[in-house]
Formats: C-alpha cells, sequence, structure tokens
C-alpha cells in the first residue's frame, strides 16, 4: 500500500450529512459543504487541490466525505459548523483523531 505524503490542512464548513463509517467502528463519514481550507504551518496542503475537484454545489461550495471519530461529533448533525484538520490519506480524508482544543470547533447552525 502507498502512504499519502506527510499533509494536514484545516477545513471549514457546513455538515449536510453523517453516517456510520462503512468499515471504521469509531468513525462517522461526515459531508461537508467547504467554506474554505488554510494550510497548516510547515505542513503540505493536499486537501485544498482534493477540495478543489469536488463538484460545486448550487451555492458554489464544494462537498467532501471526512472520516471525523465518532466521540468527536456528539450529537452534530446537518447544518452544524465543523472546522478541523484534515490529512489525505489512501483511505480519503481523515481528521485528526486527537486535535488541540484550538484545532477543532463544532456548533450548531
Amino acid at each position: 500500500m502507498v502512504s499519502a505524503a506527510p499533509n494536514l490542512t484545516q477545513v471549514t464548513g457546513t455538515i449536510v450529512a453523517r453516517s456510520p463509517h462503512p468499515t471504521l467502528a469509531d468513525q462517522d463519514v461526515v459531508v461537508l459543504a467547504v467554506d474554505g481550507t488554510q494550510d497548516v504551518p510547515g505542513q503540505r496542503d493536499l486537501v485544498g487541490p482534493a477540495v478543489a475537484r469536488a463538484e460545486p454545489r448550487d451555492d458554489g461550495r464544494r462537498e467532501v466525505e471526512i472520516a471525523v471519530p465518532r466521540e468527536l461529533l456528539g450529537d452534530a448533525g446537518p447544518g452544524w459548523q465543523l472546522t478541523c484538520r484534515v490529512r489525505f490519506t489512501p483511505n480519503g480524508l481523515m481528521a485528526e483523531p486527537q486535535p488541540a482544543q484550538d484545532a477543532f470547533s463544532l456548533y450548531p447552525g
């Protein structure tokens, strides 16, 4: 298996859907309508280009699927605002499993 280069990008957007991850028992798949991405100092941005390749919605935002640890999401669902740091991996986009407090936010929209 080929691994992705070390990378990390901050992603902000609105949760469109949430469902259990098909293969990772402690993760959920969040469909996120992305408002923006931001570089993380000292890390490569492989997520921004992946977002740019996604098909735009009617409002111009692009949706991506991100695996997020279920315990971080609590009761969050569609309409909630999420900011997290994400890695591009061979298995898709994955949020940091143990983010610093200032690197993860989640609140009702």
